[in-house]
């Protein structure tokens, strides 16, 4: 049960339920995370039907989930079984996703200390709690609230016969709203503050001995802040695109020094691009990698190659192909087998193109290709074989 409805309406203003949140809007992410809580119907009260209820609905049945709006209580006696369980998100409250799940492993109100939480706008229980927006109860309480006038906020009236019904009580800790993790009819500083933390988070844990992907994984979360949902999602990732195609063509015909720094742009722009697909995706049906993106994964490692083959000496003869490929062989291996924290440091094609542009630049990018082969080789021999 969702509801867009507001409790103090603002003339002029947008809605809190419609504000955005990390590219959606937070009656959005209400719906991710009751897909996220197993529901199959999503039961949504509107006073009327406008272009953001639209897109709420599509996104519901995209991810295979039964969209009904609702202007009527009554509207719900069909929808809700007596066996059923009711998961319910109040208007304009944006939760903390993975405390919910775990808070709610059984019929449950979520409740925050009320000295910190009824300022904020959340409604009392008692003295001392205030009701957090969310709960689950069971769905035969629902019949309860026929007795109650039509124009009844529902929400918060279910609420009120769960607890009178005997649902206990949930205590969250305090913590999640000193450090703004748990909002209701958030303001958007308040949500920029907290997309920003969002957004650092589903970053990948890589640390500096992959020095380029850690560097490309912050720079893809900051550039994530600034285009998720604003259309723009594939811009890096069509920037890393045109960036491979100059380091073929510019690399052929101005040196491949020039082409593998090129590479290193490229492959710095494909992670970022990853991050801000990852984050685009959140919430949202499970669907492979963009095609491009794809692409472009298995098409650098080849570019590499090519390039390292023209910035050899012709008398090398047939190792001018077999240094290179080698080279990226050994680090194909290395990352598939290695053990998890050193898997990074194998892909991280940005260094790898950044320190061959150097070697080319200066004409030993043969030399330092081999060098590095042997240095991957021995470095197997040191590490424990990965799980995977």
């Amino acid at each position: 049960m969702l509801s867009t409805l507001e409790r103090n309406p603002e003339p002029g203003l947008l809605r809190p339920a419609f504000r955005s949140y990390a590219g959606a809007m937070v009656v959005e992410r209400q719906l991710d995370l009751a897909l996220q809580m197993g529901c199959e119907i999503v039961a949504c009260f509107v006073d009327r039907i406008e272009r953001e209820v639209i897109e709420l609905q599509r996104r519901a049945e995209e991810a295979g989930l039964k969209f009904v709006p609702v202007r009527e209580t009554a509207r719900l006696f069909s929808l809700v079984g007596e066996n059923d369980e009711i998961f319910a998100v109040a208007s304009g409250v944006l939760p903390e996703p993975d405390t919910v799940e775990r808070s709610l492993k059984g019929h449950g109100v979520l409740a925050l200390p009320a000295d910190l939480a009824v300022p904020l706008g959340f409604e009392r229980i008692d003295l001392e709690l205030a009701w957090a927006g969310v709960m689950l109860v069971p769905g035969k309480l629902i019949k309860t609230l026929g007795n109650l006038p039509e124009d009844v906020d529902a929400p918060s009236a279910l609420m009120r016969i769960a607890l009178q019904n005997g649902t206990r009580i949930v205590q969250l800790d305090r913590k999640l709203i000193d450090e703004q993790e748990w909002h209701i009819d958030p303001n958007p500083k308040a949500l920029a503050e907290r997309e920003r933390k969002w957004i650092d988070a589903q970053r990948e844990p890589i640390a500096f001995t992959a020095p380029g992907l850690a560097v490309a994984e912050r720079a893809g979360a900051r550039l994530a802040r600034d285009v998720v949902g604003r259309g723009a999602e594939r811009s890096a990732t069509v920037a890393s695109a045109v960036f491979a195609i100059l380091a073929l063509g510019l690399g052929s015909y101005f040196g491949a020094w020039l082409g593998l720094g090129l590479a290193a742009c490229s492959a710095m722009l494909a992670r970022m691009g990853r991050v801000v697909e990852r984050v685009a995706r959140m919430g949202k049906p499970e669907t492979k990698p963009s095609l491009l993106h794809r692409v472009l994964e298995w098409a650098l490692d080849p570019i590499i190659v090519f390039l390292l083959y023209l910035g050899s000496p012709e008398e090398f003869g047939y190792l001018r192909w077999f240094v290179p490929v080698m080279l990226v062989g050994l680090l194909r291996l290395a990352e598939r087998f290695a053990s998890e924290p050193w898997r990074s440091a194998y892909a991280d094609r940005i260094l790898l193109a950044g320190i061959l542009s150097v070697a080319a630049f200066f004409g030993f990018s043969s030399e330092v290709s081999a060098v590095l082969a042997l240095l991957i080789l021995v470095s197997r021999f040191f590490q424990p074989v990965g799980e995977g």
